[in-house]
């Protein structure tokens, strides 16, 4: 029946209302962030065409924004159409809506106003509970249908609306303690970077004052290198005094005293060695001693006649001697083995780190500039937000529609065809009542309420949910927002700042870490700068292995000593003239002026044998030095290379403690615990924004469908003869009514449009005026359908 059909109709609106709780509730709080991805960012999209926060950067960025902006204009560039998408929304809600509202139920009023005259109801008219015609059942089902599904669609986006915004006090304050946390972030970062510098420079200084210990075996190198040196300066002197004996002193000289050969001595010519002083005169012979007497070395005398002449060479003593000097130039002079004397400078230490940590207090400056808020300003601005007047701007601005919606449905129950209300005039009056309270209600909420918030709601929800957005996610890139900023021809110091300060700083997140070095623009600061910075305290950058070999390996360079000298020294016999390089042909043979068999025995057995014993004992001590200049230099040469390997691990300790300093992880949770709020607030402003656009226009469709149910509701309660009773008692008048034709030949009723009859004419004679003024007395009298049974299927 039609009754039971209200019945299932209102219950199923009922139902759905109930039902919708749950689907309004599910779509707040947490989700609003999903409501506002998936349902407000695609219909700003879709409104406004794909434009961004970019549009704004680039002017902002441009030398004239002013200048930028109109020629934006001219040209109908982005910018301008981003402008224009926020005003033109702003000025929609604020007003054009509102006002259209209003005029559309001035008229509504006025034609309804028009449909009484002198206080009594007329028939056929467009406003008022009376039906304009008669309405077919189904129509008042597909009306209550459509009334019950966008009555469960506004409900929907009112709840979450009101859920998510109600939620905007709790993610303010988060995001006003990220703001006042990340304003103290610098100041916090650089009293916990002092403090791990204190401790860094105690840790570092006990591990670098025992090293400096190790530079004082230089001196003991130094002594041990100039006695091998002394022991060198000998033997040269003992093996020119060697040869001088055989080779004799200058022509020139008076004498070739022991005294005085050696300043004196006639060196042999290096080329041919054949006699001493040759083509320059005769060599003076040497004086030795000899059975008392003093004679001149026989090398210098003529092998038959021993007149003097030139003297014989020793080459075998000039090679010697060669080596020798060869040898003593390989020895690193003091000034060699001061530079193997590098003790860090500690003292510097403290400066050093300093300096290199102080390249972080640039970007720290920078960002504590563009953050000028502590939690102290933040904490007064949260005291400032009022709780209760965010629920009471909720509460007001989604409230009504949820009265209407109640509204609706007590007057779907109280004018259903069921007991207690069938026939309860009383309780159906209050129905009808209740249905234009609602519309009343819905359309001032929609005017005063809905339309403005949502063109309030427009400019925060658009620049937020932009700037969002923009702003790189944690743990994400920040590619985005360098492509805009190159786009947008910024600043190139802002375009490494995005690089440098969110790619390399911000964003990166456990168990990735990001470093400030990074964000300091325009400088290249990494680990290998910081090893320069610190390369005084690493010993290996002052001493290089060249110098390591060249000045501590003694036996490498006196090495031809021990292959040479030495064994050379060991052949000379001065029973021998040949082991000092003398022609085995020599052999004098003179008798005057004495012969030379006690000559040659007299200087080989005296003179020339000391002279052999002179050089071996300075050679035995060159030999000595050496091994303890050896054993002085290996061991300094061992705890040299443990100190360059240890100040290697210490600077790069050192480094790594500096680049740590560094690390981003504090910045990057604040950075995080302030972008999730704040995107939070983006998403709420969002949210309510299209929620309030959903629920506005699912608003302005219940409004017809108000009118439609009512009005049929009415007339599937009251049928249309019980109407026209109704209508006579309560002093009104009806429209007389035609009959035509219906299909199968029998007539119809229908109703004149708004046609007053006097009131005089009774009800009785109004119902019977003929349908056809020409037809006979026996015309058939109008029809009037019993709407409260249904009508037979066709």
């Amino acid at each position: 029946s039609v009754l039971a059909m209200q019945f299932r109709g209102g219950g199923l609106a009922l139902g759905g209302v109930l039902a919708l709780c749950l689907v309004g509730l599910a779509s707040a709080g947490p989700n609003a962030n999903a409501f506002s991805e998936q349902t407000s960012r695609p219909m700003m999209k879709s409104m406004g065409g794909d434009l961004n926060f970019g549009y704004v950067i680039a002017l902002s960025s441009a030398e004239d924004p002013n200048a930028a902006v109109a020629e934006d204009c001219e040209n109908g560039g982005g910018s301008c159409q981003y402008v224009l998408f926020i005003v033109n929304n702003f000025f929609a809600g604020l007003l054009v809506l509102p006002l259209c509202l209003f005029l559309f139920n001035l008229v509504f009023c006025c034609g309804r106003c028009c449909c009484r005259k002198k206080g009594r109801n007329v028939q056929g008219c467009t406003g008022g509970r009376y039906p304009t015609r008669e309405y077919n059942k189904m129509e008042g089902l597909a009306c209550i249908l459509l009334l019950a599904c966008f009555m469960i669609i506004l409900f929907a986006f009112t709840v979450a609306g009101a859920a998510a915004f109600d939620e905007l006090k709790g993610d303010l304050d988060l995001m006003l303690d990220g703001i006042g946390d990340l304003g103290e972030t610098p100041g916090d970062f650089k009293v916990q970077i002092t403090g791990q510098l204190d401790t860094m420079k105690v840790e570092i200084r006990e591990q670098l004052t025992p090293i400096n210990d190790v530079f004082t075996a230089v001196g003991e190198v130094k002594t041990a290198v100039s006695g091998m040196r002394t022991a060198f300066t000998d033997l040269d002197t003992k093996l020119r005094e060697l040869a001088s004996l055989i080779e004799g002193c200058k022509s020139t000289s008076p004498t070739c005293t022991s005294a005085t050969r050696v300043a004196n001595w006639n060196k042999c010519s290096a080329g041919s060695y054949t006699h001493a002083d040759a083509g320059t005169g005769t060599a003076v012979g040497p004086a030795i001693t000899g059975s008392g007497a003093t004679v001149f070395s026989p090398t210098c005398r003529n092998p038959t006649t021993g007149a003097l002449e030139s003297c014989q060479c020793a080459p075998t003593v000039h090679a010697i001697l060669a080596a020798v000097e060869t040898t003593v130039a390989g020895i690193p002079s003091d000034g060699d083995l001061s530079g193997l004397d590098v003790p860090l400078p500690l003292d510097d230490l403290d400066r050093t780190i300093d300096d290199a940590a102080s390249d972080f207090q640039k970007p720290l400056d920078d960002f504590q500039d563009s953050v000028p808020f502590t939690r102290k300003d933040t904490d007064i601005v949260k005291e400032q937000i009022n709780g209760g007047l965010i629920s009471l701007i909720t509460f007001v601005g989604y409230s009504p529609a949820w009265y209407v919606i109640i509204m609706i449905t007590v007057a779907l129950i109280l004018g259903a065809q069921f007991g207690p209300m069938k026939g309860n005039d009383k309780m159906n009056g209050c129905g009808d009542t209740c249905w234009w309270i609602s519309y009343v209600v819905l359309t001032l909420w929609l005017m005063l309420f809905c339309w403005p918030l949502f063109g309030a709601f427009t400019v925060p929800a658009v620049f937020l949910e932009d700037l969002c957005e923009v702003l790189p996610t944690p743990g994400g890139t920040a590619q985005g927002l360098t492509d805009i900023l190159v786009a947008a021809d910024s600043d190139p110091m802002m375009i490494d700042l995005s690089e440098g300060l969110f790619e390399g700083c911000l964003l990166p997140q456990p168990p990735e870490k990001g470093y400030i070095w990074s964000a300091i623009p325009e400088q290249n600061i990494t680990k290998q700068f910081m090893r320069d910075m610190v390369s005084e305290f690493s010993t290996g950058n002052a001493i290089n292995a060249t110098q390591i070999t060249s000045n501590l390996r003694v036996l490498e360079y006196t090495s031809e000593f021990s292959s040479f000298i030495k064994p050379q020294i060991a052949a000379l016999d001065a029973a021998s003239y040949t082991t000092f390089g003398i022609a085995s042909s020599y052999s004098p043979s003179y008798s005057a002026p004495r012969a030379a068999a006690t000559d040659i025995s007299n200087f080989q057995g005296g003179d020339l044998l000391a002279a052999v014993n002179a050089v071996d004992a300075a050679s035995a001590a060159v030999d000595t030095a050496i091994t303890n200049a050896n054993t002085k230099s290996a061991a300094f040469e061992v705890q040299l290379n443990s100190a360059i390997n240890s100040t290697a691990s210490i600077t790069e300790f050192l480094v790594d403690s500096l680049w740590e300093l560094g690390t981003c992880e504090l910045l990057a949770s604040k950075y995080a615990g302030l972008y999730e709020p704040f995107c939070n607030i983006a998403h709420i402003f969002g949210a309510s924004w299209g929620a309030l656009l959903l629920s506005g226009c699912f608003g302005m469709l219940i409004l017809p469908c108000v009118c439609c149910v009512s009005k049929r509701m009415y007339q599937y309660r009251v049928p249309l003869a019980d109407q026209q009773n109704k209508l006579a008692q309560e002093g009104g008048t009806i429209a007389p009514m035609t009959a035509q034709a219906a299909p199968g030949g029998q007539a119809q009723a229908v109703f004149p449009v708004a046609t007053a009859v006097p009131v005089a004419v009774p009800v009785a004679a109004a119902v019977a005026v003929p349908a056809d003024p020409g037809a006979e007395a026996g015309a058939p009298e109008p029809v009037y359908p019993d709407l409260s049974k249904p009508e037979p299927a066709k």
